[in-house]
């Protein structure tokens, strides 16, 4: 199997293209290749399918052996790699949670999603409790004082025991352009970087007043930026090439 390693923001994935695989990619095999002790190690696998003119199908594998309905830096990932490969600007991603636009920004990658949906407050015992944002892929967002500081581990466990199985965001608002932000990714754990997470922090900060429409979200790995144009939210950032190799 050749594949490539990628990372955005230190968010970290083994790409490979269906073609490239011998039989079916199991949980079991997906544990194992993400490994960061005997195998590649990687948040997740992202599985490129045949395309239809310039748009491609991905699946996207957690570490766990599960199974994403959206990745935000693993889109863009994909679509820097397909971009190298195939030219163009442009090219859309069709995963299990909707149609991903993605573009050339700079040196970076830009995607767009449709608007996130901001659910209502789930309680969690604390004062604020966890706000239920869709993007694809379920979020609860919890605002806290200082994200560096939060039990994130027990914080995500508490949140899931109350709201479901879902990422988990630890966030605190800095300024109307600055969210500083911790993710502890359903199948994964804490990642240093969460492309949807960072859009569905803005979203729920956004629903409550506390932002503008563009906004910086600093993240362990390093900093993304979402951009909210009318029905549109527009995520970018770096995607980088680690290394080629096979398994």
């Amino acid at each position: 199997m050749r594949f490539e390693k990628w990372h955005g923001c230190g968010n970290d994935f083994i790409v490979v293209e269906r073609s490239e695989l011998p039989g079916e990619l199991g949980p079991e095999r997906v544990r194992a290749l993400c490994h960061r002790r005997f195998g590649i190690g990687a948040d997740g696998i992202l599985v490129i399918g045949e395309p239809s003119g310039r748009r491609w199908p991905l699946a996207i594998h957690n570490a766990d052996g599960s199974v994403a309905e959206s990745c935000g830096n693993g889109s863009r990932c994909v679509a820097r790699y397909l971009l190298d490969r195939h030219g163009g600007d442009e090219c859309d991603l069709e995963t299990a949670g909707g149609i991903v636009h993605a573009r050339r920004v700079g040196d970076g990658i830009g995607i767009e999603i449709a608007p996130p949906r901001v659910g209502g407050r789930v309680a969690l015992g604390t004062e604020q409790g966890a706000i239920a944002v869709d993007v694809g892929a379920p979020h609860l967002v919890v605002f806290v004082e200082e994200p560096a500081e939060a039990p994130l581990a027990a914080l995500a466990r508490a949140a899931r025991a109350a709201g479901g199985d879902a990422n988990v965001e630890a966030a605190a608002v800095r300024n109307r352009a600055l969210i500083d932000l911790r993710v502890d990714e359903r199948g994964v754990g804490e990642t240093l970087a969460c492309g949807t997470g960072a859009c569905a922090t803005v979203a729920a900060a956004a629903a409550r007043g506390l932002v503008d429409d563009l906004v910086a979200v600093r993240l362990p790995g390093g900093t993304l930026t979402v951009r909210v144009a009318g029905q549109r939210y527009e995520l970018y950032g770096p995607a980088e090439r680690v290394f080629v190799g096979e398994a």
